[in-house]
């Protein structure tokens, strides 16, 4: 190779690193929400005071572009740095059940200080430090407007949140603002109590914020996929002998506000529109972008053990061509997968073996023998919301672990089909199968174990978790030895209620259409008799998903 070519190829390496690591850092996805959280991101430069000039050019944007609602209230600004504020992390445990005064979860306090008797407005920014795409995310931040002194009518007026483009001041900026008030007066953040507010960046306007926004302001160069600062803004009304910030702030008394918590992340959906051949699929209790799951992690490994299993029924002689299961990483919160994730997930198909003695509340039922498998190292994966643990609170509109939708085709080798009923094998009958799906690890101890995302209870008996089986870590042949069912609170207590987990089993055949009743001849042996109709009962009965 001649010089000439040589540095051309160097040159090329260079930028190709280059560009791969800026790509690396444009992850548009981030939570903070510890107490380390804010802290790195405050010692990195990614979170910083607004300084006068550049909240000059925010209120010149809110005055030229406002689109929707009143026009941004006049204040005077107060930079949240020494000598008039500062921006600092306090690190909860208040107690005080999320109140304005003592939050009890960690977050970031911005103290814009004691001024004269008048209305103010102070802002702090964080910097992406490039400007990555934004286009079809959800942004989640949830804030505390206190009140400082109700008979002086002292309190935190309005907050705001924008999203800015290059350059830095002067960029176009899309940004929404709140009223605060009390509760009943219809303003949409009420005082001195934590309240979450998301974004849609898919869409515009007032109303693609939750709760609705008060007003809308869009600069029309705004590019949505060139977002490089996250704005955030509160305005006040200050009458001397205000109530004190968070510890450890200094000096304590002047005006202030508490974010507990910030987060973009994917927008998502749960369902990936094939059809079903089972459906079980996690409960959510907040339907609100991103959403927020009911249940917890219930730990699963392949060759370390336990391992998970719930039983669903096969009705219909269609095959398994997809699957689709819900978990999270034990202790993660971020809304991308951590550094660490599973080489591959052992997918198991087991028979059944009912409960021997349904009045007995220790017996269950559980798998019987490994019939099928398969090692799924080409998942692919997507963010679907938020945990909330039934066994356990978090902050103030704070959920718990990130959870993540695991989705595996199947190639037409790899297909389970049921087995066949000996008598008929045309049609066969509804048969219990228990599926099973544990990680397999590279070598090493994880930092954060998988965990299979628990739901209510859906079907039949409880999910179990594998103990022990005649060979582990289980072959198609591997038979059940030990291991009990999950319930809150946990077995055996008599008094435990029965939890299943979240998972679908999909075809790439269609079945009947959705509500549409069966014929009369129910099982299709030809003959319209009382069998039939008790196998219509039991399909007018059966739940939906």
């Amino acid at each position: 190779m001649n010089k000439a070519k040589m540095k051309f190829s160097i040159i090329c390496l260079v930028v190709g690193c280059l560009l791969l690591t800026q790509m690396a850092y444009a992850e548009p996805y981030f939570r903070l929400d510890t107490q380390h959280d804010w802290e790195y991101a405050i010692t990195e430069g990614k979170i910083l005071p607004m300084e006068n000039t550049e909240w000059s050019a925010y209120m010149s944007q809110w005055s030229m572009y406002r689109e929707e609602g009143p026009p941004y209230p006049p204040t005077t600004f107060r930079s949240p740095h020494p000598p008039t504020g500062e921006l600092y992390v306090y690190g909860g445990g208040g107690g005080g059940g999320g109140g304005a005064l003592d939050p009890c979860d960690a977050g970031l306090v911005m103290y814009w200080g004691s001024p004269p008797d008048g209305n103010y407005s102070s802002a702090w920014k964080f910097d992406y430090q490039l400007d990555p795409d934004l286009s079809n995310c959800i942004i989640t931040v949830t804030v505390t407007a206190p009140v400082f002194s109700p008979a002086t009518n002292a309190q935190i007026t309005q907050v705001s949140f924008g999203l800015q483009n290059k350059p830095n001041p002067g960029g176009p900026i899309r940004a929404w603002y709140w009223n605060c008030g009390a509760a009943g007066s219809g303003a949409p953040i009420i005082w001195n109590t934590p309240t979450t507010i998301t974004i849609d960046t898919s869409k515009v306007g007032v109303a693609a914020a939750t709760p609705v926004a008060t007003a809308y302001m869009n600069n029309p160069g705004f590019n949505i996929k060139q977002v490089q600062w996250l704005l955030v803004d509160e305005n006040g009304n200050w009458v001397n002998g205000g109530t004190p910030a968070p510890a450890p702030g200094s000096p304590m008394t002047g005006l202030w506000n508490y974010w507990h918590w910030l987060m973009v992340s994917p927008k998502t959906t749960l369902s990936k529109g094939y059809y079903p051949k089972w459906n079980q699929p996690p409960v959510i209790v907040d339907t609100n972008l991103p959403p927020t799951i009911l249940g917890w992690d219930e730990m699963s490994d392949f060759e370390m053990g336990p391992i998970v299993a719930d039983d669903w029924e096969c009705n219909d002689t269609r095959p398994i061509t997809d699957i689709h299961w819900w978990g999270s990483f034990i202790g993660w919160n971020q809304p991308h997968l951590p550094p660490v994730v599973p080489q591959a997930f052992h997918i198991g198909i087991w028979t059944d073996v009912p409960d021997p003695n349904l009045w007995a509340p220790m017996d269950f039922s559980h798998p019987g023998t490994l019939v099928w498998e398969n090692y799924c190292d080409n998942y692919v994966w997507n963010f679907a919301g938020y945990d909330k643990d039934p066994r356990q609170q978090g902050g103030p509109g704070e959920p718990c672990d990130s959870c993540f939708q695991f989705n595996q085709l199947l190639s037409q080798d790899e297909w389970f089909y049921q087995e066949p009923n000996l008598a008929d094998p045309c049609h066969p009958q509804p048969r219990i199968y228990w599926l099973s799906i544990a990680p397999i690890w590279p070598p090493g101890v994880p930092p954060y174990h998988w965990g299979w995302k628990t739901r209510p209870h859906y079907f039949n008996d409880d999910a179990v978790v594998i103990q022990g089986a005649n060979s582990w870590p289980p072959v198609v042949g591997t038979t059940w030895l030990i291991g009990y069912p999950i319930k809150w609170p946990p077995y055996p207590n008599p008094e435990g209620i029965s939890w299943d987990v979240s998972f679908e089993l999909t075809t790439n055949e269609p079945g009947p259409e959705p509500n549409e009743p069966p014929d009369f001849d129910v099982n299709n042996d030809g003959i319209v008799n009382f069998i039939d109709f008790a196998e219509f009962a039991k399909w007018w009965l059966t739940p939906g998903p």
